[in-house]
């Protein structure tokens, strides 16, 4: 495959008018993340732990600073930034609707249906060299079913190009959401698309639920699951999983499309220095969706998920790319070698 080649056609797409009328709808997390950069290594930063607690207490003096976070407000965002116009589909309280506000101002993303009668999320995540500890307080997401989806809500999911559920790992209620969700959408003309994230948080209930889930992959209702390494083993491994949906993996190193009679060729992720973490997937997703809007070739909607989260993950205030500044990016971004 000449990527080269592949990169410049994706280069030339971003560089037109995009088709309008895209609608995309997330859910079901917001939360409010609190970002604690460490800038060193998870044995450094321990060792300075102990030694704080040895002297009876103190403090370690940290960058630190608030962010949109969950994985659907992030993956709003990213679209929006992008030019698709996003609903999210949350809960929250007051004081997180009006943060949504302002980490929403200027972008095209329909606040309506966010209820504002919920419990605020919040995640303090540590930032450390090469791995990132996320302490999350999901809020209402950890109790988000069906009975949170309005007839308005419905209406919208039937009649969406694309629906997205994240976070399923950290919903008590995760499995009754998607299968109520993803059935709504199924009868319109929707996408579904569903990252379900780690399952860990299930903790004594995770096999369980993972077979739920199972269950209703078998049903049809997924389209496409993005996960990363971890969890494609986790939710049945590759060869149960691609016989019911498409499987979008992606890994630090490469990302690849597993369909049920075939897969492509590993598709090499770009060569950036990042300076966060948290957030990559998310960001990731919604390049794989627009992608997807727009019928790419599939190394084209592959490296343009790339290129999103590398785009992400290396800008020095943690914005997300729009079509132009993305098409910049790709003018002088360098792929990983030594992955095909």
């Amino acid at each position: 495959m000449d990527l080269l080649k592949e990169k410049r056609a994706l280069i030339k797409k971003l560089e037109e008018n995009f088709p309008k009328g895209f609608r995309v709808v997330v859910m079901p997390h917001f939360c409010v993340d609190n970002f604690v950069h460490c800038e060193q290594p998870f044995e450094s930063f321990i060792k300075d732990v102990k030694n704080i607690v040895l002297q009876g207490g103190g403090n370690i003096p940290l960058k630190q600073n608030l962010h949109r976070g969950g994985k659907a407000a992030n993956c709003a965002s990213a679209l929006a930034s992008l030019g698709v116009y996003t609903y999210l589909i949350a809960k929250t309280n007051s004081l997180g609707y009006k943060l949504l506000e302002h980490f929403f101002g200027g972008k095209c993303v329909d606040l309506s249906h966010v209820s504002k009668d919920g419990e605020l999320a919040f995640t303090t995540a540590l930032e450390l060299k090469g791995v990132n500890i996320m302490l999350s307080y999901p809020g209402s997401l950890s109790k988000f079913g069906p009975e949170c989806i309005s007839e308005k809500d419905e209406e919208l999911i039937e009649e969406a190009d694309v629906v997205c559920i994240s976070d399923w790992g950290m919903n008590d209620k995760g499995t009754e959401l998607a299968k109520h969700v993803f059935s709504i959408a199924k009868e319109g003309n929707a996408l579904t698309f569903f990252d379900p994230g780690d399952p860990s948080p299930k903790k004594e209930k995770e096999q369980v639920e993972i077979n739920r889930v199972k269950t209703i992959l078998e049903e049809g209702l997924v389209d496409i699951l993005s996960v990363n390494e971890d969890e494609i083993k986790r939710y049945g491994g590759v060869d149960f999983l691609r016989s019911v949906t498409r499987i979008d993996l992606h890994t630090e190193q490469y990302v690849k499309t597993y369909y049920k009679d075939k897969e492509t060729e590993k598709i090499p992720t770009f060569n950036v220095e990042p300076i966060r973490l948290t957030g990559a997937g998310d960001a990731w997703n919604s390049g794989d969706i627009l992608a997807e809007l727009l019928h790419l070739p599939d190394a084209q909607r592959l490296m343009l998920a790339n290129a999103v989260a590398a785009y992400y993950i290396s800008h020095p205030a943690g914005a997300h790319a729009s079509r132009e500044k993305l098409a910049e990016f790709l003018q002088s971004a360098t792929l990983r070698t030594g992955i095909l």
